[in-house]
């Protein structure tokens, strides 16, 4: 993970995008249009990528962006998991973990257990249920952090995908088993969130382990998020509304009107 790139300019300006749906299509990697927007944004401030996703899937949608003549690596945070973890890059331009935090430490196993039982089970529903979509694999993943429940499966293709998002779209299972997730939660006292992520995913976290967590890195900064998934119940909701009357928070529904976004910052800041 070696980059190319630098600057000198000021980081009291942090721009925090989502990743899916924001900065790239949902799983697929940063065009060319984006990486130049974003290059042209790190003159004037940080770029943060703050995300449900953990760094692998970060990297494999984003390495494009840091080769030569992209995004200087050195105005970069890439903050995985909500922004409990995070990586910077080191002087030798490599990204490196320099925060993280672990949600089973911070729950209990019990808890975590009780959560991912829970899960399995309505998994096997969901399945019975809905036989016509082409389940995969890895739908229960646990990155430190969180947990991210994917019904359709983390292995599916773009093609398997769509086929989850048309049912999801349809028959809201996402938001119905989100809502059994928090109901449940209460009901054993487990201090957690059920928010929705990306376009095939439920996320589950530590209470305040939510897209404020990133804030923490920048508290004697001017913040600016843009994202996609802004309304209540999705996994930018919350910082969306932390942000919003300070007037620096931005829904998007697509990378275009991030672009236009981006366009509009650079103008104005």
């Amino acid at each position: 993970m070696t980059f190319t790139g630098t600057t000198m300019n000021s980081d009291k300006k942090i721009f925090l995008f989502d990743m899916d749906g924001t900065l790239t299509p949902p799983r697929e990697r940063v065009q060319g249009d984006m990486v130049r927007a974003l290059r042209d944004l790190s003159s004037i401030g940080r770029i943060g990528i703050l995300t449900g996703s953990d760094f692998d899937y970060v990297w494999e949608q984003m390495e494009f962006a840091f080769g030569m003549g992209g995004v200087p690596v050195d105005r970069v945070d890439i903050l995985p998991c909500n922004g409990t973890k995070k990586y910077a890059a080191s002087a030798s331009r490599r990204f490196e973990l320099v925060h993280d935090v672990n949600m089973q430490q911070e729950i209990g196993a019990e808890n975590y257990n009780t959560i991912l039982r829970h899960c399995a089970g309505w998994q096997w529903q969901i399945m019975t249920k809905f036989q016509e979509i082409p389940y995969t694999g890895t739908f229960l993943q646990y990155r430190g952090s969180l947990l991210n429940w994917c019904p359709i499966g983390r292995s599916a293709s773009a093609a398997e995908r769509k086929a989850w998002v048309d049912e999801d779209n349809k028959s809201k299972i996402r938001d119905y088993y989100s809502g059994l997730l928090t109901e449940m939660m209460s009901l054993f006292s487990i201090e957690a969130t059920a928010a929705l992520g990306g376009s095939t995913s439920i996320d589950i976290y530590p209470a305040g382990w939510d897209k404020t967590y990133g804030l923490r890195h920048y508290k004697d900064s001017e913040v600016y998020f843009t994202g996609d998934k802004c309304e209540i119940g999705g996994n930018d909701w919350h910082i969306y509304e932390e942000l919003k009357e300070t007037g620096r928070a931005f829904k998007v529904e697509n990378t275009s009107d991030t672009l236009k976004i981006i366009e509009d910052l650079i103008s104005s800041c």
